[in-house]
Formats: C-alpha cells, structure tokens, sequence
C-alpha cells in the first residue's frame, strides 16, 4: 500500500529535450532497405520503459539472414545530448556499443566508436517515416555507407519481438 501511495504521489516524468527527438520513433514500422549493399528486410518497434525516461528501437530482420538489434537511449548530461547502448546478434556488450549523439535538425545522430572505425548512425525524418543511414569512417578511407534504411509506419499486429 505504500509502495501505491509513493507511486501516486510522484508527479508525472517530462521527457528530457534529447530524447523527445527519438519519441518520434514510438510505435511500429515496416523497414526497407540495404547492409553492406545487400536487401534487409525488417520491422522495428520503439516503445518507451521506466517511467519514459528510456526509450528503445527494436529491430528484427525479416529476410533469410537472421538479425536482431535493441538500440535503448537515454539522455545526456546536456540538453541535446544523448546516449544509447547497441545491443544485437552478434554478441553482448563491449565497449563501443555506446552511443553519443546529440539532436540535430530533423533528428539525432549517435556515433559507436570501435578501434579500427566510427559507425555514425543518423536519423532524420522523410515524410511521414524515417531515414537510418549507418556510415562507416575509417583513418584510411574516405566514409563509405554501412547501411541505409526507410522506416514506414506499420500496424503492430503480428509483429513479435524477444521483448
């Protein structure tokens, strides 16, 4: 009963500034476009947790190759900051699955930075959707695309996700 009483008496959580710049991601989508040159299929969902105060993109290809991605943000010590943690089928966490990124017109963009490149993945709006462009910067090359991705809003009837 207390455990109620605190939880009704704590005022409603505001959604730090950073991170109203990824809500436009809620809901469900279906997902279209390439890796590394090559179709992947996919839908994502983007749902909030604890209280609003994370937010997570869950992606789950659809094609013949398996893959499945829980990118969760949080916002930053600075007003537009923000910070992500990647997490997907090819292992668990290490250092360069942190993100930081900061908003930026029309969207926000998150930088993982390995030791041998820097994955910039950027979004930004496109009519009523959005665009995911991962970009690979190394020392030795100029910046190539890793991958380019169009999310569509989708019905999320029939979608099934881990979690």
């Amino acid at each position: 009963m207390l455990t109620l009483m605190l939880m009704l008496a704590t005022p409603a959580y505001t959604v730090p500034p950073g991170l109203a710049g990824v809500a436009g991601l809620q809901g469900c989508w279906r997902v279209s476009g390439q890796v590394q040159g090559k179709d992947s299929p996919s839908i994502a969902r983007g749902e909030w947790h604890l209280g609003r105060r994370y937010f997570t993109l869950h992606l789950r290809a659809t094609g013949s190759d398996p893959y499945e991605a829980a990118i969760t943000y949080g916002a930053g010590e600075k007003a537009q900051a923000i910070g992500s943690v990647f997490s997907d089928t090819f292992g668990g966490l290490y250092e360069p699955s942190l993100g930081l990124g900061e908003l930026e017109q029309g969207g926000f963009v998150q930088r993982y930075r390995f030791f041998d490149a820097t994955y910039v993945n950027r979004f930004s709006r496109s009519g009523t959707g959005w665009r995911w462009t991962i970009t690979e910067e190394t020392k030795d090359k100029p910046p190539s695309v890793f991958a380019d991705y169009h999310l569509r809003p989708a019905s999320c009837r029939g979608m099934k996700f881990d979690f």
